[in-house]
């Protein structure tokens, strides 16, 4: 399916993907109205219409990974816009040489971009003179076979996988080195340790700490940055806050960052309702173990 979809024109993916998310979203109706209500609830204008973008968008971004795989030459430069903004808070963020924490979000084509930008960071050296490697934290599909091409495609594109389990020794070695490491903040937690409530979207979320705490930890920055896609088919790569990690000694200061991180997710989402995964079960209560 991917050599087929890759003798399309990139400029045709919008359109099979417009279809393909009319039929997930309108026909089989995949938890629509779980995404309308919390459309509704955010206060988005015009639920449906923002529903209907937003599985024309996951359509569009199936396209092209589908497309991407099945031109594995293809150099992917040309489809990510780096802002100049997140340009020069990335710049800041590695010239301290402790590597740098993504606050990031299932946003735009979360997965295109990702192997745009760790193209784009292999042409920018740190201070050591090394370009940073960009690590991204993923957790595994439950579908082996599409896990494993999933899994591969992104590290054929120099994205570093690091799997959530166990991840905390990996992220401090990939700090160390002076790497970057993606974390995403927009899933709600699968354990009730290392978490804070906080209101997200007009209504309480739980939130993981991970993120903050392992910058703190690593006295590392973190540079808050979400993707999207513009009307005219291209990725864009923005970025809209750089914590400095003095400011995370504490955890009453950890909290307050991530409440900060929050909020400008919140602020895309609201910017961009059609451009975030709201699909997710954001607002779900923790899992408790006993014991």
């Amino acid at each position: 399916m991917a050599r087929l979809v890759g003798l399309l024109p990139y400029r045709a993916l919008r359109s099979f993907g417009a279809a393909l998310g009319a039929f997930v979203g309108g026909f089989v109706r995949v938890r629509r109205r779980h995404v309308e209500s919390a459309m509704a609830r955010a206060g988005v204008p015009a639920p449906r219409r923002a529903a209907a973008a937003m599985y024309g968008s996951l359509g569009a971004g199936l396209f092209e990974l589908l497309w991407t795989a099945g031109r594995p030459d293809e150099p992917l430069a040309s489809k990510l816009v780096v802002s100049a903004r997140a340009a020069d808070l990335f710049t800041r963020a590695v010239a301290r040489g402790r590597g740098v924490v993504i606050a990031t979000a299932h946003t735009g084509n979360w997965d295109l971009s990702a192997c745009a930008a760790a193209a784009w960071l292999r042409q920018r050296a740190g201070p050591s003179g090394r370009a940073p490697a960009l690590h991204v934290i993923t957790k595994r599909l439950s579908w082996r076979a599409l896990d494993r091409t999933w899994q591969r495609l992104r590290a054929e594109r120099g994205v570093l996988l690091v799997d959530a389990r166990g991840a905390t020794a990996r992220v401090r070695e990939a700090l160390a080195r002076g790497d970057v490491v993606a974390m995403m903040i927009d899933q709600a937690p699968e354990r009730a340790a290392g978490v804070t409530r906080l209101p997200f979207l007009g209504a309480p979320a739980w939130c993981d700490l991970a993120p903050v705490l392992m910058a703190s930890r690593a006295r590392a920055p973190i540079v808050v940055a979400f993707g999207r896609r513009r009307e005219d088919g291209l990725h864009e790569l923005d970025a809209f806050d750089l914590i400095e990690p003095e400011a995370l000694a504490t955890r009453t200061e950890v909290e307050r960052v991530a409440a900060r991180i929050t909020d400008a997710l919140a602020s895309f989402v609201e910017t961009y309702p059609a451009q975030w995964l709201w699909l997710h079960r954001r607002w779900k209560e923790l899992r408790r173990t006993k014991g």
